[in-house]
């Protein structure tokens, strides 16, 4: 699944032109609402849509919070036949599946964790050590995992991922919120 997710996003990644982009996102959500059912969205944002965002919002609200971001899909895992890969995963790794809201939560708090850390990260880490942001935009740009809301385990999941890559204000802005 992980090199799936890697190839794919790689993929996607060479078809962006757009010069001034300024960060990746891969936003981690769940198919109706059920976390045994994670879905990954790619899309990136760019000066041009931060300059956009400061009439409506301040400089770092504009800069990080996701809602003022372009909202483009341009990769999604997790849905169609990724869904399958991602459900081979969970059960692979010992986890039950369920397939409503019953039991859910506490269960799979662990296996997202683990697929955050086990393939997430492990792929951000990979597409810097290769390069592939550097071959296309002619520098590393911090990719950023994250789902709707940011708190502490956010920064701390891109700091691991990104290294110096990420932005020391991308990781204030979730810690203080």
């Amino acid at each position: 699944m992980k090199e799936t997710m890697k190839t794919m996003l790689q993929e996607t990644i060479k078809t962006w032109v757009a010069e001034d982009i300024y960060a990746i996102s891969m936003w981690l959500q769940y198919d109706n609402y059920n976390p045994c059912k994670p879905v990954v969205i790619v899309g990136y944002n760019t000066e041009e849509q931060y300059q956009k965002s400061l009439s409506e919002t301040d400089e770092r609200e504009a800069r990080w919070n996701f809602a003022f971001w372009l909202q483009n899909e341009e990769m999604c895992f997790g849905v169609d036949e990724t869904a399958k890969a991602v459900r081979q995963w969970i059960i692979s790794n010992g986890y039950s599946v369920f397939e409503d809201d019953d039991d859910v939560e506490d269960v799979q708090c662990e296996a997202m964790e683990r697929f955050i850390e086990n393939t997430l990260i492990e792929i951000v880490k990979e597409i810097h050590q290769e390069k592939i942001l550097t071959k296309q935009f002619g520098k590393e740009l911090p990719i950023i995992i994250h789902e709707l809301e940011y708190y502490d385990k956010i920064a701390e999941n891109n700091i691991e991922a990104n290294g110096d890559i990420l932005d020391e204000e991308f990781v204030n802005y979730c810690i203080e919120g």
